[in-house]
């Protein structure tokens, strides 16, 4: 009998330290996978920001380029209108 409640008691203990012990270590995983992902937010929000860095760039690029043509396209056709004027055609 006393074998018997001597690993009933061994086994209620032994599960109680389990768990503070898991409760503990829990709480430092919990830590260091909060640190990790935080970690990884910072390099996906800065790789983001500069995605959208380049991306504006090249649209204000593309957007100057644009307006050159435009602008150019423009005085090409007022030369043409003032040519056509002088000539009276």
């Amino acid at each position: 009998m006393k074998k018997g409640g001597s690993f009933f008691w061994g086994v209620f203990l032994g599960t109680i330290a389990g768990l503070i012990v898991g409760m503990i270590l829990s709480t430092k995983k919990e830590e260091k996978i909060k640190n990790i992902l935080e970690k990884k937010t910072e390099e996906l929000r800065n790789n983001l920001q500069e995605i959208g860095k380049k991306i504006g760039k090249k649209v204000h690029k593309m957007k100057s380029d644009f307006e050159s043509k435009w602008k150019k396209n423009k005085i090409e056709k007022m030369d043409q209108v003032e040519v056509e004027d002088e000539l009276g055609t």
